[in-house]
């Protein structure tokens, strides 16, 4: 039988192997003269055979299974042999009974060590998941120190280089002074403070990612927060063409949070949904409340993030855009966990994309709200 053999063929080729071997030694018994009695008891001995060899492959049902074909199988023999010898008869039929008593005894067996085989099994694949865990964990235990590691010295060098930023920037505004308009000077001067200031915030981007301070949370309305952002957000709304709108609810709580930061948190989000809505289309900000926290959510309409990107897009330097540094949502998510809370993206219900933060109603273990800690120390 090969190795390829599907269940099907593999419990037939076993199959006919117990039934090959049952009647092998049923034919012996009617092939051999009754007189030959020793021969006898060793054909009836060799039935226990197939029994165990049925109870081992299939159980408790394959065993008694297996005894009763082999009780069948026997029976007659033991009409056209032995009748005229009423109490050899009876030795025979109680050895039949053993038939069905080892074929369930090895059955239990069978079925116990599968049990344990399995649940060894089970053991060792949880152990190696365990295992491989663990390891993974110790290679993001090391990166993490490594990035960390790198990502102080990448700040430091990132806040040296504002320094000369800011000497070049003064040079390009001094030749824009003195150069005519239209002249060739005044066009690279122009390109260069661009340049420069886009360098600038995308230095500024980093040193809020690579170096942020721990929120000073306080109790603040969050339809305070949201209508300040989006009347921020207003002029560039206004020039994609794009509507905002707010859910507000009067009967929301205040919620325990560091107004600026989360504040920041909301601009980049509602930022990139105008940026990711066509004209004529809005970007819906809901909010809810729930036993353990507050649930804002900012659905966009545009084309929806692709299923490869969901979970990416909060990772720093991770951006589709053309202009884009990768930062803001970055920064936002380092926001949010700060807080206790978390932060998601997913396809919105009908288009478009769906962010969801959740800020609990309680402080991160370990922060303090401002206003307690100003008392404290007055």
């Amino acid at each position: 039988m090969s190795t390829g053999a599907t269940p099907r063929s593999s419990h037939l080729g076993r199959g006919a192997i117990l039934a090959a071997a049952i009647a092998t030694i049923s034919g012996l018994h009617y092939l051999t003269d009754p007189q030959y009695a020793v021969w006898h008891l060793v054909y009836q001995r060799l039935y226990y055979l197939p029994v165990i060899v049925g109870a081992y492959w299939y159980g408790v049902w394959g065993g008694v299974l297996t005894a009763m074909v082999t009780s069948v199988a026997y029976i007659p023999h033991i009409h056209m042999a032995w009748s005229g010898n009423a109490a050899y008869s009876m030795s025979q039929y109680a050895e039949i009974v053993m038939f069905h008593v080892a074929g369930l005894l090895v059955g239990l067996l069978a079925n116990l060590q599968r049990r344990l085989t399995t649940r060894y099994q089970r053991a060792a694949e949880s152990l190696e998941k365990a295992n491989v865990e663990l390891r993974e964990s110790q290679e993001h235990l090391l990166r993490a120190d490594r990035l960390s590691a790198l990502g102080e010295i990448a700040a430091g060098l990132a806040h040296e280089l504002r320094n000369p930023l800011a000497g070049v920037k003064g040079s390009f505004e001094i030749i824009a002074a003195r150069a005519r308009p239209g002249t060739p000077e005044a066009e690279f001067s122009e390109v260069g403070q661009k340049e420069l200031a886009r360098l600038d915030a995308l230095l500024t981007e980093f040193l809020t990612y690579a170096r942020p301070h721990a929120p000073e949370l306080r109790h603040a309305d969050l339809d305070d927060v949201i209508g300040h952002v989006a009347a921020l957000l207003g002029p560039e709304a206004e020039r994609a063409g794009v509507a905002i709108e707010i859910e507000r609810d009067h009967a929301m709580r205040e919620a325990l949070v560091d107004p600026l930061q989360i504040q920041q948190v909301f601009f980049n989000v509602i930022l990139n949904g105008i940026q990711a809505t066509p004209p004529g289309a809005r970007v819906r900000v809901q909010r809810h409340q729930t036993s353990d926290g507050i649930i804002v959510e900012v659905i966009d309409e545009g084309s929806g993030i692709p299923a490869e990107h969901v979970s990416r897009i909060f990772d720093p330097f991770f951006t589709t855009k053309e202009k884009g540094t990768g930062l803001g949502l970055a920064i936002s998510a380092r926001i949010v966990a700060a807080h206790g809370g978390g932060i998601s993206a997913e396809r919105g219900p009908d288009r478009g994309t769906c962010v969801r933060i959740t800020l609990p109603w309680s402080p991160p273990v370990g922060e303090t709200i401002a206003g307690d800690a100003a008392r404290g120390r007055a």
